[in-house]
């Protein structure tokens, strides 16, 4: 499938691109989808940018700028982003009340970097002063000859003023001359419309997910056997592990390391912020089921050819066909993920027990028996159990697939 994001430039007085403002799109038509909630909306944003798509990739190394709505603040999914390079925007639907004074302070002390949206004032902001390091004002909402006094206040507190819906040459200038840090809208670029390619997960799937981690005692086997089942969840789940949220100082060799890693309380919100976003379950259901049995078959090999990497074996049949799905160089996919090297080397090199495992595996769902053959006689496999192994990865498919749908 495709995803889309928009990025807007955000400019300084020298009209050089400082950050982005990231815009959720659904289509390469370059307008927010009025039948999309907010919090779905930013949802969405963040799967993209962050698990699809790659933030740095698209605001090249800058910061983002990304709308936050009351659910998302009140939900506490703002922090399934790192603090470092984003500028959380609080939208103008969000009220000064005291909740929100503990949520925005909360925030800040976690150093992130927080902007009120399409502002107004209020006195009841005041207070809230001391968090924020960006204000942005709409000029056509609030028109610059009205806000001289606003931003001399607005400059005693030490906060940054960006003019959005700049329109005109004459007013880019009459916002410079007002004192404005940052600029923004269509007089100096209109959002560009950005698209990738992803792997859409599995909605029952990921509703069976979402219902064994809200538990409160969740089993990390139940989960890994629905992962194993999914593709797409995988790969977000990787590269979320992945981001700079975290500091991994050890390789991932399985699933459910990878989820031991990450703990209760962030892979619930990992699947939180994936349920949000509504992922579509139109997926290229051939490709991934198959890939799926290649990848239980690896597994089964493995341990027929008693390898100490059978977990490791499983993520190498699984990662196998991504850059097929994804449309994308297996290079700059496994970039992204944090897989053991030997999953890696088997993947980009054909090195290593992996790749013969793995090499095994497509020459057996090939039918390419001289090769099965060979690969038998070696590791002193008997025939009866490649055919068993296989029956077996289609059972097992059928079976945790039935589980799930019940």
């Amino acid at each position: 499938m495709q995803v889309y994001t928009a990025r807007q430039p955000i400019l300084n007085a020298k009209k050089k691109v400082v950050a982005y403002e990231l815009l959720f799109r659904d289509s390469k038509k370059n307008c927010f989808p009025a039948h999309v909630a907010p919090d779905a909306a930013t949802a969405k944003l963040l799967v993209n940018s962050y698990l699809s798509m790659g933030l740095e990739a698209i605001t090249e190394g800058k910061p983002a700028f990304i709308n936050f709505p009351q659910q998302m603040l009140t939900d506490h999914l703002v922090h399934m982003v790192p603090y470092k390079n984003i500028v959380v925007e609080i939208l103008e639907t969000v009220e000064p009340t005291d909740e929100n004074y503990e949520l925005i302070r909360t925030l800040f002390h976690k150093r992130f970097n927080l902007a009120l949206d399409d502002f107004i004032y209020d006195e009841r902001w005041d207070r809230f002063m001391t968090f924020i390091k960006l204000i942005k004002i709409d000029i056509i909402q609030t028109p610059l000859h009205t806000i001289r006094p606003l931003i001399t206040k607005l400059r005693q507190a030490k906060i940054k003023l960006l003019a959005e819906k700049i329109e005109t040459y004459e007013e880019f200038e009459e916002a410079k001359a007002l004192g404005f840090d940052y600029f923004q809208g269509y007089f100096l670029f209109t959002p560009e419309v950005m698209v990738a390619t992803d792997v859409e997960a599995s909605q029952h799937f990921l509703l069976s997910i979402y219902g064994e981690v809200m538990k409160d005692e969740f089993s990390y086997q139940t989960l890994e056997t629905y992962f194993e089942q999914d593709m797409a969840l995988t790969y977000k789940l990787m590269r979320f592990v992945n981001s700079s949220l975290f500091d991994i100082k050890h390789e991932i060799t399985s699933l459910k390391q990878a989820m031991v890693f990450l703990g209760e309380n962030q892979l619930r919100k990992f699947i939180c912020l994936i349920v949000t976003a509504q992922i579509n379950p139109n997926k290229p259901a051939a490709l991934v089921q198959n890939t799926v049995i290649r990848a239980r078959l690896c597994e089964l090999l493995a341990k027929k050819m008693k390898l100490s990497e059978c977990d490791s074996a499983f993520l190498t049949g699984l990662f196998s066909t991504i850059d097929a799905i994804l449309d994308r160089p297996m290079q700059d996919i496994l970039d992204t993920l944090p897989l053991a090297q030997p999953i890696k080397d088997a993947l980009l090199n054909d090195e290593g027990e992996l790749a013969e495992c793995l090499r095994a595996t497509v020459c057996y769902l090939n039918g390419d028996w001289d090769e099965v053959c060979e690969f038998a006689e070696r590791h002193q496999i008997k025939p009866n159990y490649l055919i068993n192994a296989c029956n077996d990865a289609f059972k097992w498919l059928t079976t945790v697939q039935n589980t799930v749908t019940r």
